[in-house]
């Protein structure tokens, strides 16, 4: 071994370097997102040469932005941006790991697209786009790829080839969620690296039985799930040496060893198999003898109702769940071989009444025992000495939850010795004493009292179980907590959660409870009745980090509540959903961590100075919801780090900057002002010319504002970069408005009533790069408008009374420009300056007056053009070769100029064979069929046009064809050519003259359709075989034919397995009943109803769902009552629904919530609830609304975890301003969810009607726990 001696000096070098890096590490590691260099509207890490992650989330953009290559980038995601395409070497030079693209509009990917990425890209993830094969001539150059995520998309088809250049490299692939329906022979051979593969939520039925034989050999891990599988593939898995997670769940597997595999040799070797939500019913012995062992198995979701001795025989299984399923008993001899292996049994929502004994006395493992939500009658199912039960010590965690499971006295647990957690919901005491866990184990951590209806705890209640880190009291009756009920768990207590559960009585929350808990970090106090808190209510406990009191009925805040003293790790507090009036002075202040803070739907009508005064830390601020008319000046003191202020549905009538002086100083202010009262925006006088804001997005949208004020934006003329002011009544756009905002880059003046806007309004603000000012009054634009601007990018100019635009309006770096629904009779050229026309890549001018095109001399201007709406006009030609100097055109829609006549033999598309992709011929009075020679093109619609056939050898120059839409035509059979197209798999006919669908209507060419519309056909026949052999199809558009006397669509559709979403459009009936009833497709979760004529919607309608997560959508009916509950207790398999309702004619809908929470057994529990758009009577039967919102508070959108912290869920804050525009019809279409909270109070029973199933439970399992003793 060499030593080497370093010189004194030299050595203490290195160690402030490495200091140094430590630090500098250290800090660009907590680096909050900045705007980035290249464009501001994209967000960076870091804002030097490396711009680290780069995030372009939401940012409209038709391509990836060049000044990327301008640095090093290590992430870069783009979701939602709108973006058809990546260009040539976009990213070359930026020596990227990892790149998201999702939730774009791609279709096709250059084949050098990921140039000079060849030695760094590792991640790649393209998800949620419109990809219909895999981009394998991009991703050939890949060397070093080791995630490949393709998810999300349209792909159908896959082969060895698509992965030519990845064979050394990719490890991971993503193919979930596509529409693959069979896998070739080898085509995974080339991946020798991959270990996991995902091809979950696809159309496989079976899998070819040498697949796997040469390979990839290294899968570990192969998800299967969401598939057509009737059988587990025991050959085909066999060469698979080393997987260890396979995932077979959502399937429709029968059995686990059918009979007629005799020779399987190869036994799997798993870590975890997943089997949850199949079909199987039974499970006989020896249904594991092609597994030497299992660790974890899942059967939750599945009929099963038997289970044979040995059915698990060694199978060395460690955790095994069996939760939701239909067991009434359980036989110790099923499990006979693991007992030594077994940890965890979960058997959640079954019928079991007793637990076996034997499951303490011979398992000598187990660990874990979970029989929550069960109808138990005793713990045990004969007499037991729990005493000399040296086996039950073993027990760790023990579950015996559920409100339907018999109360049992809590000192039956306690021979549990080593227990760690106890769940537990029903005890026959309703009072909590000592004595209740005298014996217990003393190390014990974890303990769950919810839907215990529980009324009182005792002093010095836990004495015995002094460890107790995680208590949950929620859902009780509480009416009393002694002073020092909590003394022996003080130092030990971390979490504690009271949510619901106090008595309606108990309106005045004590701290002599809270005294003790001096270790205490989160609190949930929420969901109560809570009128009043004290000042020293959480004086003692000075480790509080997250307190949850929304929710409640709490009409002011104490100050003192929370002090730098008692509160220094205070990172968030919840007030939302409450009746506080005001903030007053000194409120909030000096709370060095508090990061955010709740005071959304409350009644503040005011704020006094110094509310909130030195808040460092603080990120977030909500005031959304409440009665805030003004905000009084030094209200906000100190507040450097905030990134949101949102003010929104308020009552305010003016908004002064001084307001904000010393708020957001360090980061990216956004203020949301939306839905307020403001008419005007007037000059802020308490402003010095030496002050500013740091104010960078500001929302003013949805307001009533008429004039802003001279010079009212100088505050923020060198800080705000996004300006929102759509939906207010502006007339004119003016330079005293907008001409000094220096830094603006998105502006929206959209929505208003501009009917002029002078030459300068935005003579200094040339970094805009996004213009919206669609839907005004505009005739003339000024010549100069954009005079200078060398940054804009997108422009929205529809919907205005625009004739004629001057010349040379727009300029280099033009992107996408929006004219449609104006007035202009002339294409528009002269406005696209040379370098304008070469960088413009999509271009609206449908709804317009134009009558003739350009020729393609002029056309040749914009070379980069991709996508072009012409549609609406009154074209009446197309020369030759029109299009053909435009050799990127992709989307052309000519859609509705009626009187356009084209050159023969497709002369009008040459140029467009190699590049057209989606070609729009609607409504244009086409009596036949045009020659259209594109080889390329993926998706055509010629619908409402007069075509009575179509001759199938046009096919020929279509072969690329996906998507054909032939609906509202003549036709009177189903047109040939579908037979003849090979790619098909979106067919619409709707609305044509088809009398009859037969048996062999279909056969030849639609097996491979994925979606099928068939809506409003004047149909006298339809044979029930006519959908039998369309296994792959996933979306049907279907009626119940007015013209046939009798139809049952679910008898239709049985054949359909793979069939996921249905929509049955009304015409000419009035209600459905006996046309949706019968068992639907396995795999069907959505059921949208839809047609004016439509007015009642019978109970049983979800009768035959069998898919356990469900979205119910009515819209465009004219049903003015919606019977969810009992639509729902007819839908015994759905657990969990959404529904949308917006826009019909409803005037009540009934509870369909039975669940007490999420994932309760047996029961259905609504996760989204849309009902904008009504015209809604408000009253208590509309009540449950607001339970059931606080419901979903409670369990979806937790804003604190205290095992992990998430992020809120989108989802919350849209099911609220869904309600804010839900609006009463009877109280003076005010929004629903002001009545909810100021008017309507039904009670909590309201949100859920399950104690009827619950008795029903009960009633069922005594009688037969009677029959089973006699």
């Amino acid at each position: 071994m060499v030593k080497m001696n370093l010189h004194p000096s030299l050595g203490l070098l290195l160690t402030l370097l490495c200091t140094l890096g430590q630090l500098v590490h250290s800090e660009s590691s907590n680096l909050r997102p900045a705007p980035c260099h290249f464009n501001p509207l994209c967000l960076c890490t870091s804002t030097y040469l490396d711009y680290g992650y780069v995030t372009c989330n939401d940012v409209p953009l038709t391509q990836i932005t060049p000044g990327l290559n301008d640095s090093n980038v290590y992430t870069i995601e783009f979701h939602n941006n709108g973006m058809r395409f990546i260009q040539v070497r976009a990213l070359e030079r930026t020596g990227l790991y990892k790149l998201i693209v999702r939730g774009n509009p791609l279709v096709k990917i250059h084949d050098e697209a990921f140039f000079g990425l060849e030695k760094h890209l590792k991640e790649l993830e393209i998800a949620q786009t419109d990809l219909y094969e895999v981009p394998s001539r991009s991703l050939r150059h890949l060397q070093h790829l080791k995630s490949l995520n393709l998810s999300h998309n349209h792909i159908s088809d896959i082969n060895a080839d698509s992965w030519r250049g990845l064979e050394s490299s990719l490890r991971t692939l993503i193919l979930s969620y596509n529409f693959i329906s069979s896998l070739p022979r080898g085509v995974f051979n080339p991946l020798t690296e991959l270990t996991q593969l995902d091809l979950s939520g696809n159309n496989l039925l079976d899998i070819e039985p040498d697949l796997f034989l040469a390979g990839p050999s290294r899968i570990n891990s192969l998800n299967l799930a969401d598939n057509l599988f009737t059988n587990i593939p025991y050959h085909e898995l066999a060469p698979l040496k080393f997987l260890h997670h396979l995932d077979l769940s959502y399937n429709s597997i029968f059995e686990l060893r059918p009979s007629e595999l005799r020779d399987v040799r190869t036994r799997l070797t798993l870590d975890t198999l997943r089997l949850d939500y199949n079909r199987i019913m039974f499970l006989p012995g020896g249904s594991f003898e092609f597994y030497s062992s299992v660790n974890k198995t899942y059967f939750n979701g599945n009929p099963l109702q038997n289970i044979n001795a040995d059915a698990f025989y060694n199978a060395k299984i460690r955790e095994l769940y069996l939760v939701d399923c239909k067991l009434s008993s359980i036989d110790p001899a099923i499990f006979s071989g693991i007992e030594d292996t077994l940890q965890v049994l979960d058997l959640t929502g079954n019928n079991l009444t007793s637990i076996p004994a034997e499951l303490f006395e011979q398992f000598h493992s187990l660990r874990s025992l979970v029989v929550k939500d069960n109808t138990l009658f005793s713990l045990f199912d004969r007499e037991v000495n729990v005493y000399d039960n040296s086996h039950q010590q073993n027990l760790v965690d023990f579950d015996i939850s559920g409100d339907t499971n018999y109360p049992v006295p809590l000192q039956e647990y306690r021979s549990m010795h080593n227990l760690m957690k106890l769940s537990v919901s029903r005890v026959p005491k309703q009072v909590i004493t000592a004595e209740d866990f005298e014996g217990f184990n003393v190390d014990l951590e974890e303990i769950d009292f919810t839907h215990s209806h529980l009324r009182g705890i005792k002093n010095n209640a836990f004495r015995h179980i002094r460890s107790v880190k995680h208590m949950d009291l929620s859902n009780n009756f509480i009416t009393s907590i002694d002073s020092n009920a909590f003394q022996e768990v003080g130092h030990s207590l971390i979490s504690l959660s009271l949510s619901h559960a106090f008595s309606k009585e108990y309106g005045a929350l004590s701290n002599a409870f809270f005294t003790p808990l001096s270790s205490l970090k989160y609190l949930d106090l929420s969901y109560n009745s809570l009128h009043s808190l004290s000042e020293s209510t959480f004086s003692d406990n000075p480790e509080l980090e997250v307190v949850e009191l929304q929710d409640n009925h709490i009409g002011s805040i104490p100050r003192g509540l929370f002090t730098e003293f008692n509160h220094q790790r205070l990172q968030q507090v919840h007030f939302s959903f409450n009746e506080i009036s005001h903030i007053s002075s000194q409120c909030f202040s000096e709370l060095p961590h508090l990061e955010k803070l709740y005071l959304n739907d409350n009644r503040i009508g005011r704020i006094d100075k110094h509310a909130l005064v030195d808040l460092r830390a603080l990120e977030e601020l909500t005031l959304k919801g409440n009665k805030l008319r003004d905000i009084s000046y030094e209200a906000f003191q100190n507040i450097p780090s905030l990134r949101l202020l949102d003010l929104s549905y308020n009552e305010m009538n003016n908004f002064d900057f001084a307001v904000l002086d010393q708020v957001g100083r360090l980061s990216n202010l956004k203020v949301n002002l939306s839905h307020n009262e403001i008419l005007a925006l007037h000059k802020n006088l308490s402003y010095s010319d030496s002050e500013g804001s740091n104010i960078k997005i500001l929302d003013l949208s949805h307001n009533n504002i008429s004039h802003i004020g001279e010079e009212y934006f100088h505050p923020v003329i060198n800080t705000l970069t996004h300006l929102y002011l759509s939906h207010n009544s502006l007339s004119k756009a003016t330079r005293n408005a907008f001409g000094s905002l220096h830094h603006l880059e998105w502006l929206d003046i959209s929505a208003n009533n501009i009917f002029d806007i002078d030459f300068d309004s935005f003579k200094n603000t040339h970094r805009l790069q996004v213009f919206y000012i669609h839907h005004n009054h505009l005739k003339d634009i000024p010549r100069d408008l954009f005079h200078g601007f060398q940054q804009l990018r997108i422009v929205d100019l529809s919907s205005n009374w625009i004739r004629a635009l001057p010349d040379n309006l727009f300029s280099h770096g033009i992107e996408r420009v929006s004219l449609s629904r104006n007035q202009l009779a002339v294409f528009p050229i002269q406005p696209f300056t040379q370098g304008a026309s070469s960088t413009l890549m999509d271009l609206d001018l449908s709804h317009n007056y134009i009558s003739n095109l350009q020729s393609p001399e002029q056309f040749s201007r914009f070379k980069n053009l991709m996508r072009l709406d012409l549609s609406y006009n009154r074209i009446m030609r197309l020369d030759d070769s029109n299009f053909a100097t435009l050799p990127h055109l992709a989307f052309l829609d000519l859609g509705h100029n009626r009187e356009l006549a084209f050159e023969p033999k497709g002369r009008s598309f040459i140029g467009l064979d190699s590049s057209l992709l989606f070609l729009g011929l609607r409504n244009m009075s086409l009596g036949q069929m045009p020659e259209l020679p594109l080889s390329s093109l993926l998706s055509l619609s010629i619908s409402g046009n007069r075509l009575s056939s179509i001759p199938a050898e046009i096919a020929s120059n279509l072969s690329s064809l996906r998507s054909l839409d032939l609906s509202h035509n003549d036709l009177t059979s189903i047109p040939m050519i579908i037979h003849a197209l090979p790619n098909l798999k979106t067919l619409s006919i709707a609305s044509n003259d088809i009398g009859s669908l037969t048996n062999l209507s279909l056969v030849g060419g639609a097996e491979q359709l994925l979606e099928l519309d068939i809506t409003s056909l004047p149909l006298n026949l339809f044979e029930s075989g006519t959908l039998s052999k369309m296994h792959s199809l996933r979306t049907l558009h279907i009626s119940p034919y007015a013209s046939m006397r009798v139809i049952n669509l679910p008898r239709l559709l049985e054949h359909l397995r793979g069939l996921r979403n249905l929509h049955v459009h009304v015409d000419g009936r009035q209600s459905l009943g006996e046309e949706l009833r019968g068992e639907y497709p396995s795999k069907m979760r959505n059921l949208t109803l839809s047609g004016k004529s439509l007015r009642t919607v019978a109970n049983h309608v979800l009768q035959g769902v069998k898919f356990p997560s469900f979205q119910f959508t009515l819209h465009n009916t004219s049903v003015e009552s919606l019977p969810m509950d009992q639509m729902l207790l007819s839908a015994p398999h759905i657990r969990n629904i959404s529904i949308d309702v917006r826009n019909n004619s409803l005037t009540e809908i009934f509870n369909p919530n039975t669940a007490e929470e999420p994932g309760t057994s047996h029961r259905v529990f609504l996760n989204e609830l849309y009902l904008a758009g009504n015209r809604w009577t408000c009253d208590c039967d509309i009540g449950w609304v607001e339970v059931w919102l606080r419901k979903v508070r409670q369990y979806r959108c937790r804003y604190f975890d205290p095992a992990a912290q998430h992020a809120l869920p989108p989802v919350c804050s849209a099911l609220n301003d869904d309600l804010r525009l839900a609006a009463c019809h009877n109280k003076r279409d005010e929004p629903l969810l002001d009545v909810l909270k100021q008017e309507l109070e039904c009670g909590w029973g309201a949100a859920a009607h399950g104690p009827k199933v619950t008795l029903g439970l009960i009633v069922t399992s005594v009688v037969v726990l009677l029959l089973a003793r006699f």
